[in-house]
This record gives structure tokens, sequence and C-alpha cells, in this order.
């Protein structure tokens, strides 16, 4: 019974110590995780943290799977210089130290790294650093080093892997596909679909080394580490028709040196964007993709919104192809301001379809006036361009698209004016964005049916798919069948017989519209400023693309939309064509025989009259002067005053070795010569005061 009694005892005694320390334990957990907890943390976090390791980022394709963005993954080299044996590190440092310095560690010569590596062990530095942006060649290379082949735990190598975006096209379409910047706003492509390409990340285990320089090592071989790959897109961006417009767009601007330009080729039937360019000048003179203006930038379209304009007096009755409007010589006054067209032709009473070849500025707002310039047509005209989709984005998969501004006359009473209706009617007190400005002309190609513009067809997870965006249709009829067959004459016709003439082509027969903004008309003070553009469509007969071309501020006379963004359509059009066995010819095309216009020069004025004369080309005589410039203007060369002061350098750009050398000589400098041809530099600036300086002129 005593016995039993002891073991009772003994029994109890155990359980009370294990029910103390229980309670003690809880005391203490409880004591550390909620009285304490903080201060714990605040001492772990010191030491320990967690790094997000982001997945690979997916492709970005063209249709035809060029590569148009990826990811190309490199390493962070280290060191670890505490893991070795001391016989390990002494066998090892030399021939360690030679290769790095005969490879990836070239700044330093063999005996640095040795000493380098010897002064770090010394210091027992854990991440001791090596190379940067180590791609994963070299670091097959760099594992079978001295040292480094005897893994992380022996011999101290740490490789720390990340991706950096390249685009193999460089420029590319650039802006459109975008940029993936970690601390910054995502653009593009890169942007809009940013939770597809970037795919899930994975949280590593990182560990502090170094308070003294801060110095945080992985915990875990990050190669170990698999985070994934995000999902691919497809574009419908065409490589080849990219590579025309970007290489035609650029040429052109840097000829006229624009401010900006920008170019986009949308496919007719499905609204798919095969090529999209945008280019501004830089500071110091070149020029790059730095902002999507085709997308994200407004202005005042000018006339190719005369468009629009017809559209809504043909599709609510007011007139057809033959209604006629008089002209009045060029000019006209709306209420306290008058209103020009952009040559003063003289003609008087012409059609609707003569007019809108002719661009007259005159004759569409005339009409607009006559029929919707009062309380109730003003609301039934903005009605009507809602209705035409112009006051509507476009949707595109693009961040930063803005609204069209067009103004209403009810709720903009205040910034309503007697003269707004005249002036929106030919692409003024209004704002669009040229995509916005192209899928009118796009739906008027498309018989009426006006389709959604878009730049992915589908998102891809390896093989397979997880999403296929297709064409769609915004409205099956935009306005009445007949409206649009009109439009499309109205089109053709300025090709062949109005302001964009000179765009007639042997290759392919274009229909479009050509547009001319003042951009400061606001005063007369400053430089006249303008915005250029060609908004249009080819084949004819079976539209296969729509385009536009906008060229912002150029330079020179060549400011027209015919002259100054009419060249680059007309090339990207027939470059295009020859690339696609699908596109349909009409038979007119073979026969049209096209004379193009010469480009701007200066010299005698008389001498160029004779040429224009004897080889049959138009011209007008803005002023009378011995010494011209010349510019092609729409169907014509336009002959102007050269401006010459007999104090100052003039600029002889332009002009050939004997009109430049004789000018200069006369007003008392010394010319000398190199090269053959025509002016294209001269040693002192246009403007300088001339003193008998000796001057040198370059000819090309």
């Amino acid at each position: 019974m005593d016995r039993k009694k002891e073991l009772l005892v003994r029994v109890y005694a155990v359980l009370a110590a294990f029910i103390i320390l229980s309670v003690v334990i809880m005391a203490r957990v409880i004591k550390v995780s909620l009285i304490e907890g903080d201060k714990w943390v605040e001492k772990g976090n010191k030491n320990v943290k967690m790094r997000t390791l982001r997945a690979e980022r997916g492709n970005i394709y063209s249709e035809d799977f060029n590569l148009l963005s990826t990811s190309l993954k490199f390493f962070d080299i280290h060191m670890d210089l505490t893991v070795q044996k001391d016989k390990v590190f002494n066998e090892g440092v030399d021939s360690l130290a030679y290769y790095l310095s005969q490879s990836i560690g070239k700044h330093k010569t063999e005996s640095e790294w040795k000493r380098n590596l010897i002064q770090g062990r010394h210091n027992k530095k854990r991440y001791f650093p090596i190379a940067k942006k180590i791609n994963s060649d070299d670091l097959r290379r760099i594992k079978k080093f001295p040292l480094f082949r005897l893994n992380k735990y022996r011999g101290g190598l740490i490789a720390e892997p990340f991706s950096k975006r390249s685009k193999p096209y460089n420029g590319f379409a650039s802006r459109t596909i975008g940029e993936d910047r970690q601390n910054a706003s995502k653009v593009g492509l890169e942007g809009y679909f940013d939770k597809f390409l970037a795919g899930d990340s994975t949280q590593v285990l990182m560990k502090k080394v170094s308070e003294l320089h801060n110095e945080w090592v992985p915990v875990y071989d990050l190669q170990d580490f698999e985070p994934g790959k995000g999902n691919d897109i497809v574009t419908t961006i065409n490589i080849d028709i990219q590579d025309i417009v970007h290489n035609e767009l650029l040429s052109r601007i840097s000829e006229i040196e624009a401010e900006a330009g920008t170019a986009i080729v949308m496919e007719v039937e499905t609204g798919a964007i095969k090529a999209i360019s945008n280019f501004r000048r830089l500071s110091d003179g070149n020029y790059a993709e730095v902002y999507n203006d085709a997308i994200g930038r407004l202005s005042e379209p000018g006339s190719t919104f005369k468009l629009a304009s017809a559209l809504a007096l043909m599709d609510d009755g007011y007139c057809d192809l033959e209604s006629t409007v008089d002209l009045k010589g060029g000019r006209m006054k709306f209420y306290d301001l008058h209103m020009y067209d952009s040559d003063m032709h003289g003609l008087g009473r012409v059609t609707l379809k003569e007019a809108f070849e002719k661009s007259s500025n005159v004759g569409i707002a005339k009409l607009v006036h006559d029929h919707y310039n009062t309380p109730d047509g003003r609301k039934q005209f903005v009605d009507k361009l809602r209705s035409l989709g112009m006051a509507s984005k476009m949707g595109i998969e693009i961040v930063g698209e803005p609204s069209p501004d067009i103004k209403h006359p009810i709720k903009d009473k205040k910034k309503w004016y007697g003269t707004t209706i005249p002036w929106m009617a030919h692409g003024y007190e209004l704002m669009n964005t040229p995509l916005q400005t192209l899928n009118l002309y796009n739906a008027i190609a498309n018989d009426g049916k006006m389709v959604k513009p878009y730049l992915v067809s589908e998102i891809l997870d390896g093989e397979s798919t997880v999403k296929i965006f297709r064409p769609r249709v915004l409205k099956k009829q935009l306005v009445k069948k007949h409206v649009v067959d009109a439009a499309q004459q109205m089109l053709e016709g300025v090709v062949k017989n109005g302001t964009g003439r000179k765009l007639r082509s042997s290759i392919v027969d274009i229909a479009g519209k050509t547009g001319t903004t003042r951009v400061n008309y606001n005063t007369d003070e400053e430089k006249k400023e303008y915005n250029a553009s060609f908004a249009g469509y080819f084949p004819v007969e079976n539209p296969k693309y729509s385009m536009i071309v906008m060229v912002y501020k150029p330079q020179g006379k060549a400011y027209y939309g015919a002259s100054a963004a009419g060249p680059a359509f007309k090339k990207i059009a027939e470059r295009i064509t020859t690339l696609s066995d699908n596109l349909i010819y009409s038979g007119e095309s073979q026969r049209i025989a096209t004379i193009d216009l010469p480009e701007s020069n200066a010299g005698f004025g008389n001498d160029f009259k004779r040429v224009f004369d004897y080889v049959g080309l138009d011209y007008k005589s803005q002023k009378k002067g011995s010494w011209v410039e010349v510019d092609p203007f729409e169907t014509k060369m336009l002959i102007d005053k050269k401006r010459i002061v007999k104090s100052e350098v003039p600029n002889v750009k332009g002009m050939g070795a004997r009109d430049a050398i004789y000018v200069l000589e006369n007003l008392g400098l010394n010319v000398d010569v190199s090269g053959v041809g025509r002016v294209v530099k001269q040693t002192i600036k246009p403007g300088a005061k001339i003193k008998g300086q000796d001057i040198k002129i370059y000819l090309n």
C-alpha cells in the first residue's frame, strides 16, 4: 500500500511539474507574442526579410510570331568568402584570380583580384561582388571556375537572377509595345496587359550579412526557385508593314524637319492595326518614339474632318453630290470673321463633290452653316457627329486614350459662338486623335460598317490559348448605303481631280482626303505653324488597308496635307501593295500617267519659270523678285520671293552653285565651294552681319 502511495505521489509531482512548466511556457508565449510582439518582430525584421522574385515576363509577338518584346535573363554574381576551408581557399584563390582576370573581370589584373579576394576573406565578406549583369552562357562558364565549381556551400558562389526587357526590333512601334518599368508606371501594351504578362511572383527568404553595408543574401540558392512565366500576347502588328511605315515616316518628317509625325495602317475589314509609328524631334535634332501621338494626342483635324460634315449633310437629306454651293472666289465672311480657302481660286458655284475635292473651306462651311446654324440645327449637327463616332474613344488597348473634344451647343453654351458651326464644319473648334479620325475613313472603306480598332489578337499560356480577341462591329451601317457610295466617290475624286492629285499612283489606286490645319490661328504676330495630314484607304476597288499620316509643324512651305503628309502615304501604300498578293488592283491605275512635282529649291526666278513652261508644270507666283524659292504646292509649284538683305548673310540652301556664288560674292563674301549639285550647308548662319568674311558652301 505504501508502495502505491509513493508512486501516486511521484506521478502527481511530475504532473504538477508539467502543469507548472506549461503555465510558465504559455505565460512566456503570451508575453513574447502579445505584450512584446512588436519589439521581437522589429528585431527579427532587422536580420531577415522576404523578397519578391518576379516571374519571367511573357513575350509580345507580331502577328507572324516575330518577337517584339522579350525578357533576357541576367545574373549578378557575388561570393561568400566565409564558407571555404582554409586549405581549399588557399589552393584555389590563385587560379580563381587568374580566370576572373581573363574573362568577366578584365578591369582588374590577376594580382588585384587575388589581393581583393584575400582581403575580403580576412574581413569575413559574405557578399563579395564579382560581376554584374552576366548572361546565362557566362554563368555556365563561371560555375566551372576554381572554388565556384564546389557549389554554394563549399565554394561560395551566389548568382542572383533578374530579367531585363528587350525589343529585338528596337524602335519598331516602340511606344505602342510599351515599357515595363518597376519603379514607374508601365505604358503601351506592356502596361495594359501587365496582369497577363507579369505572371505569378514568388517570395524568397533573405538574411542580412552586413550591418555596415546593409547587404542581404538569399537563404537558399535563387537558382533553385522556378517562379514561373507570364502569358504571351500576340499582336496584330505585321512586321513587314511596320518596317515600311517606320522608315517612310521617319524619312519624310526628317526631310521636312517636322516637330513630330505619326502613321497608322489598319485592316479595313477587321480593324486590326498592322502598323503604328510615332516620332518626335529631340533636342539634338534626331527623332525617337517618346509619346504615342497616334492614340494620345488631341489636335484640330482640319480638312480631314470635312468627310464627317459631308456625311452629315447627305445622310440628313440636305445635300447630294450634285448639290451646289457658291465658293465666293475662296473668301467668305461668317458673322465677324472671314474664312479663306487655301488658294484664292476665283470659283463661284460648284457641286458638293467639287467643293470637297478642292477642299474648299468656304464651300463645306457654307453648306453646314446654311442647314445647321439654327438653335435646333446646332444640336442636330453635333448629335450627328456623335452618331458617326466622332465623339467616342476607340477603346484601344493602350492606357491614356483621350475623349474627342466636341462642343455641345447647350452643355458648352459659354464656349459656343455664331462662327462655331462653320468652323467645326472644316475641322476647327474641335479636337480628336489620328486614330479617331482614321476609324471614320475605315468605315467608309468598309462600305459603312464601323469596326473597333484593336492591337492584340490572342493571349497564350505556353501552347494553349487563354483568350482570343475577335473583330468587333461598332455599327453595322454608319450612314445610308447611298451616302457611303457618294463618300467613296468624293474620296476617289480628291486623288483623281482634287488636292490629292500628287498621290495618283501607277501601282495602286488611292482614295482619301488631305488635311491642313493652322495651329496658331488666334494670332497674326507669330510665325504661322501648321499640321498636315492625309487619311484614306487602298486599293480603291477592294479596300484592304486604311491609313492616316499626320505631320506636326513641318518647316518650310511644304506644309499642306498633300505635300507634307501625302508623299509618305503614297510611298507606304505602294510598298505595302508590292508585299501583298491579296490586294486587288484596278485596271485604271495602270493607265495613269503621273508627274511627281520637284522638291523645294531656290535660285533665279526666270530660270525656274522657263523650265516649268518647257516641261508643262503648273506654277503660281506669289510675289515678284529676281531670287526666289520654289515649293511643291498641291498640284503645282509655288514661286515666292527669296528674302535677301544686303547687310546680312542670306540662306543659299537649295541653290545651285552658280546662283549661290553669284549672290554671295555680290554681297562681298569670299566663297569657297565643296562638292557638286545644290547647296546643303553653309559655314556662316543666315542673318549674320556681312563683314567681308570667308564662307564655304557644301553641295550635294
